[in-house]
């Protein structure tokens, strides 16, 4: 059986990334996907490939403008909103003497304040008919990283925000679930472009592998497994909670 048959979902950065591998495995549980991004033509090919009346939309994160409008598009479309996948973001890197102010509050738009507007919009829609809120924080939401400040300070915000959300839904009977993921380093193409561009590929990738035990670093599909069971209903005594997918580098 289908975990997610018929739900209407929305997922940001779906142009690749955990973004793509969630949208791909949330269709094959049956699900309508709303695959939003920046980038609307890997959006549009990615939605192209699912069918199941997927669409695709375009999406600056950080702007409520064009939040509003992404919202109103799926009302109007499939008249209700089920789930939203606040996957979108990134960048953050530099400790606190290196980066500058304009780039932390750069970071922290693209990573917090995304994550705060479309959950507020989409609690608007969800109150009267339930919901679920997936919010993509990072391991450096809950163990920092001195190499990436703002990033830290962003996807720590993005857990208490998590359980903020989680707090006020039930207090007010919405019967909307709200809860974060953590994922340790995944081997995006991003990723594996940077580790392409350091002055040692090798010695960089063998860095990161010695940080998470397990012995390999996650690929995006690893996570999507990891943010279907949030959606899914396998998870519906789960709210407030982070589900922490990093191959054991909180433990070192």
């Amino acid at each position: 059986m289908n975990k997610l048959e018929n739900k209407i979902i929305l997922v940001t950065g779906a142009a690749d990334g955990i973004g793509a591998a969630t949208c791909r495995a949330m269709a094959a549980e049956g699900a309508v996907i709303i695959a939003t991004d920046i980038n609307l033509e890997g959006a549009q090919a990615l939605a192209d490939s699912l069918g199941n009346d997927a669409i695709a939309l375009a999406l600056d994160v950080c702007d409520e403008k064009a939040w509003a409008i992404a919202i109103k598009t799926t009302l109007e479309t499939f008249g209700r909103l089920d789930i939203l996948v606040n996957n979108a973001g990134g960048s953050g890197a530099g400790s606190i003497e290196d980066i500058s102010v304009n780039e932390y509050k750069k970071a922290m738009s693209l990573n917090v304040d995304s994550v705060f507007i479309g959950s507020k919009l989409a609690i608007e829609t969800m109150k009267s008919t339930g919901g679920n809120i997936i919010n993509v924080s990072s391991i450096h939401g809950l163990r920092a990283a001195a190499h990436a400040a703002s990033y830290s300070a962003a996807k720590g915000a993005v857990r208490l925000l998590t359980k903020s959300i989680a707090l006020h839904c039930a207090q007010h009977s919405y019967q909307i679930r709200c809860n974060s993921i953590h994922p340790g380093y995944v081997l995006t193409t991003q990723l594996a472009a940077w580790i392409d561009s350091t002055d040692d590929p090798k010695a960089t990738l063998d860095d990161l592998l010695a940080k998470h035990p397990i012995g390999f670093l996650a690929k995006p599909e690893d996570i999507a497994m990891g943010i279907v069971f949030l959606a899914s209903n396998d998870s519906r005594f789960m709210t407030g909670s982070e589900l922490v997918m990093d191959g054991g580098f909180e433990l070192i």
